[in-house]
């Protein structure tokens, strides 16, 4: 009897592990009245995102959380570090003048559409909870981004 030999490895059968982390990679942006106030901008290399976040230097909300007004001067944060949790992707940033850390959480709600809020900001006391932002992804459709 003949020995059959097995040349095929299971390895070779396994889709490749998706990163989680590329869908975010990319540039996303939030609009105010028309007007680009926030832009993530997020870039893959091996395992982890770098980026810059670049927003407006003062924002003023509503007794809802909502953007009531945003500054035309802008301030634009490095990203330290990005990890994927349940709650979406964590991005810390680092302002390379004050030095002071800031902590966003992102969260995908479509292919080209998103929500990022800041995480464990300190807020004055009876002021609103602050709702997200919605970004779009750069080379999105309008459209597309508007179905989500």
């Amino acid at each position: 009897m003949a020995a059959q030999t097995a040349t095929q490895t299971n390895n070779e059968t396994r889709p490749a592990k998706k990163n989680p982390l590329a869908a975010y990679a990319g540039t996303w942006t939030g609009s105010f009245e028309g007007k680009t106030w926030l832009t993530v901008k997020l870039t893959l290399q091996a395992d982890r995102l770098s980026g810059s976040i670049q927003h407006s230097h003062d924002l003023q909300f509503n007794d809802q959380g909502e953007l009531k007004s945003v500054s035309d001067d802008q301030a634009t944060e490095v990203v330290q570090d990005s990890q994927v949790n349940p709650d979406g992707l964590l991005l810390t940033t680092k302002d390379p003048d004050t030095q002071e850390t800031s902590r966003f959480t992102m969260k995908l709600t479509g292919e080209s559409a998103a929500e990022i809020k800041m995480s464990a900001m300190k807020m004055p006391p009876g002021m609103p909870k602050v709702k997200p932002w919605k970004l779009t992804k750069a080379g999105a459709s309008p459209a597309a981004a508007a179905q989500h």
